[in-house]
């Protein structure tokens, strides 16, 4: 489940709660982001402080939007919080989806299908860059260039990542027998959570005309990718079986290096596989 279908999600709850619940207009400003802490779930949304003015209001409205959310078999949990917040907990199937939907935007970028065959949000940010960078974002918009320190930054993850794929492929881990919802482990969680708001990240860059979105959220998952490679690698140790959790590894690993790669090209930078 990407923001994209959560804010879907949202938008029909508020058209079932109670009509003095919400307030006019309040489906166009569904906000989905990550929480600011990694134990309150995988997205956080204010809709229900903002469609509705009373604190009674606001906590209705939230409890009713948790009840609609928990009947989608992708939500583990929803919960409200504060003065109306609505926090939400994915199964780690839904939450490694994220995987699959780079692998398609993926193919369907390498085989130049039609706009209309590929429809994950994924397909703009893979297929577009084309090894040049997005409208708007050549030298980070606006006359300004674009950190060449984070970019460095970002070349040196995608080159860990090519890295750990290679140490993979010696290590013979097939690609069949994939079960994305063994990816479980929090440094996992988060760097899936990131992923998946990629492209509303690159969307922000192209309604600003200015780098600074993608660019924070590439040095996010690039940060989290560092952190998931040190604690769970995709190649087992001498002494370990390989199994499902390794090949779903591999998997994530080509999602990552994929969005890694677009993202820089959407900058205008080079993705080296070795530095």
């Amino acid at each position: 489940m990407t923001p994209e279908d959560l804010q879907t999600a949202l938008a029909r709850a508020l058209m079932t709660a109670p009509a003095d619940l919400v307030a006019p207009g309040s489906a166009a400003a569904i906000d989905v982001r990550p929480p600011t802490r990694p134990d309150l779930g995988d997205w956080t949304t204010p809709v229900a402080l903002r469609a509705s003015a009373e604190p009674e209001q606001r906590i209705a409205l939230a409890a009713h939007l948790c009840t609609e959310l928990r009947t989608h078999p992708e939500v583990a949990d929803a919960v409200f919080a504060g003065p109306g917040f609505v926090n939400v907990t994915l199964t780690p199937a839904a939450r490694a989806r994220v995987i699959c939907d780079i692998v398609s935007a993926e193919r369907g970028a390498d085989a130049r299908s039609g706009a209309g065959q590929d429809r994950t949000p994924f397909r703009t940010l893979v297929s577009a860059s084309d090894r040049q960078p997005a409208p708007g974002l050549r030298a980070g918009g606006r006359g300004t260039d674009v950190d060449p320190v984070a970019v460095h930054d970002l070349q040196r993850g995608h080159a860990a990542a090519c890295r750990e794929l290679r140490r993979a492929h010696r290590a013979g881990i097939p690609t069949a027998d994939i079960d994305l919802a063994t990816l479980a482990q929090p440094s996992e969680t988060r760097m899936l959570t990131i992923m998946a708001g990629l492209p509303s990240a690159l969307e922000r860059s192209r309604r600003l005309g200015e780098a600074e979105p993608l660019l924070t959220a590439l040095l996010e998952l690039g940060a989290a990718v560092e952190e998931w490679l040190r604690r769970c690698p995709a190649t087992p140790t001498v002494d370990e079986d390989i199994t499902v959790t390794h090949t779903s590894r591999l998997l994530a690993l080509r999602a990552v290096i994929t969005v890694l790669a677009a993202g820089l090209r959407q900058l205008g930078a080079s993705a080296p596989e070795r530095i």
